[in-house]
């Protein structure tokens, strides 16, 4: 892990219960930081490839941008998919600059203050800045140290509707211009594919968000990259472990995203990829939430590079739920020697009954991190 000290800031993640779990924070090149929270249950995608030299960029994405159900189609319950269980690096773009924090700070007189303070709130994403649209921390913060505490005209996004507000920059008392905004850019991590439909994907089955807000990040673009699983942490009571990897963020990008909901993340893979990692995969149908019962079942994993398919026994099946839809009891001693049970970064492995992908993995328990939570697949193409 030293050889990648620089490409990784950790972290992990989680839901919305009783523990702040950390992230996984990841610094690569230019811009790979990132986050998720919390969990009296935890969201199993955690944070740190072998290198594969896809055809795609990033600037693929715009042209191919599509919805959820114009990408996968009405017809995705009549026609056989691949069940992947295969870890990935995930890098995405904030649509701006998120506001993760508004704070108060000392100006040059000695007096607190904070320029923003009924201004800007957390969860705000900064679009502009005197009409120059901007989508990275470093263009903020130049055009505020540029401007010498002249005002500036901000145009942010708050719960999908557009402000614009005049604000004035503070010096500090180490004579830096200042808005009062803790902001950031982008988030990353290492997260896991449930199926693969042609080309297409998807992911988690839960949303990217913020480690510090637990707010959905309102994303622009993002990546799938390569990973290679170099050590996986453990999980014990109280204490989940999770997956470790290293990410050629450089040469490794091998699918785009195309959108992040509450269920979970989706896109496409290159084509030579899905070709060369795919062609000779188990295909099967998906099942709908009414089809899922308690009993047998299994998580099919390629954590070590091949596909593994590790027994669990479904003890609560709930239809009327959001996302915790099948509670689920870890028996395969194959799996509980490698993990413990479920850790960190398996969020999105695919939970297959009866020859048919029922559901994906999305929370461990945190006092038993032999059981854990998955959502149906139906929930995950309808949110």
């Amino acid at each position: 892990m030293k050889k990648y000290k620089k490409l990784i800031l950790w972290v992990s993640v989680a839901d919305l219960l009783l523990l702040m779990v950390l992230f996984v924070l990841c610094a690569v090149a230019d811009s790979i930081r990132a986050g998720e929270n919390e969990g009296s249950e935890i969201n199993m995608y955690g944070y740190s490839g072998e290198t594969y030299n896809a055809s795609m960029t990033m600037e693929d994405h715009a042209a191919s941008m599509k919805l959820k159900d114009k990408a996968f189609g009405d017809d995705i319950y009549e026609r056989q998919v691949i069940p992947s269980g295969e870890a990935m690096g995930i890098y995405m773009k904030t649509d701006g600059v998120m506001v993760v924090d508004v704070c108060s700070f000392r100006n040059s007189d000695g007096k607190t203050c904070c320029p923003v303070e009924g201004i800007l709130q957390t969860g705000d994403y900064i679009v502009s800045v005197d009409g120059r649209d901007i989508s990275k921390r470093s263009e903020l913060l130049s055009m505020v140290a540029a401007g010498n505490g002249q005002s500036m005209d901000l145009e942010y996004v708050r719960d999908d509707k557009t402000f614009r507000k005049s604000v004035i920059p503070e010096k500090n008392e180490s004579g830096n211009y200042l808005l009062g905004a803790w902001v950031k850019d982008d988030v990353s991590g290492i997260g896991t594919i449930t199926f693969v439909d042609g080309t297409r994907f998807m992911a988690l089955g839960h949303s990217v968000s913020d480690v510090d807000t637990g707010l959905m990040m309102r994303c622009s673009t993002g990546g799938m990259y390569t990973t290679n699983i170099t050590n996986i942490s453990k999980s014990y009571s109280e204490q989940p472990g999770r997956l470790q990897g290293s990410i050629a963020y450089r040469k490794a990008l091998v699918g785009i995203i195309d959108g992040n909901s509450a269920s979970g993340i989706y896109g496409h893979l290159d084509e030579a990829y899905c070709s060369t990692r795919y062609s000779d995969a188990e295909r099967m149908y998906i099942a709908k939430g009414d089809d899922v019962r308690s009993g047998r079942a299994y998580i099919y994993s390629r954590m070590n590079g091949e596909l593994s398919k590790y027994e669990i026994d479904i003890e609560i099946v709930d239809c009327d739920a959001d996302d915790k839809n099948i509670e689920f009891h870890v028996i395969d001693n194959d799996l509980l020697e490698l993990t413990g049970g479920v850790v960190q970064g398996m969020s999105g492995s695919p939970i297959v009954q009866d020859g048919r992908i029922i559901g994906a993995v999305t929370h461990v328990f945190v006092n038993d991190p032999t059981r854990g939570y998955g959502i149906f697949i139906e929930n995950m193409l309808e949110e």
